[in-house]
């Protein structure tokens, strides 16, 4: 298989925030492509705001997880969780951002720190208060797939095999929200 094609994915935020539909997704637009794919769920408290993390290696053999400072992209679906799990990025990764903090057990945090963590990691970075884009599109439900659309342009996954993906995975009534969210993230990167 050409390297071109691999490509290790971290996608992390917290309980709520559709992480494992975001990996699903990778996952079955995978698939569609022929191409071999593993992954690895962590679920944390997610019933009370815990931390969540999905990885998806496309076009790998060996094991699930991907090794720290191995991950081609990481999608942080909330700032602390970005900085959390910013070691596995590769230095020169790329990162999506979400800049929309969710106060874990009442405790606030400075976000503009987070983000410099992860710029530590990579130049190569989104940052954007993406929940109120998704809130925009019609619900913040849709953050996972707008984020998502942002970092596909990093994927070696053609578009209609994450629409395809995408239709397959999200219920009829929410899909046309859910395609525009998607296409929301791949303008912010294009």
């Amino acid at each position: 298989m050409p390297n071109d094609r691999k490509c290790d994915i971290i996608i992390a935020g917290v309980g709520g925030q559709g992480v494992l539909l975001c990996s699903d997704i990778l996952g079955e637009a995978s698939i569609i492509e022929g191409l071999p794919v593993r992954g690895a769920e962590v679920h944390g408290m997610s019933q009370r705001g815990g931390s969540v993390e999905a990885h998806a290696r496309i076009g790998c053999v060996y094991g699930p997880r991907i090794p720290a400072g191995k991950a081609d992209i990481l999608i942080a679906m909330e700032p602390l969780e970005g900085a959390r799990f910013s070691h596995y990025l590769k230095n020169d990764g790329f990162a999506a951002v979400n800049t929309s903090p969710i106060p874990l057990l009442g405790k606030s945090y400075d976000v503009d720190r987070m983000i410099e963590i992860l710029e530590k990691r990579t130049a190569n970075i989104v940052p954007g208060n993406f929940s109120a884009l998704a809130e925009k599109t019609g619900s913040i439900k849709v953050l996972n797939i707008l984020m998502l659309g942002i970092a596909s342009v990093h994927i070696p996954l053609a578009k209609e095999s994450f629409v395809s993906a995408i239709k397959k995975s999200v219920k009829e009534k929410f899909l046309g929200m859910n395609l525009e969210a998607f296409n929301s993230g791949i303008g912010i990167s294009a």
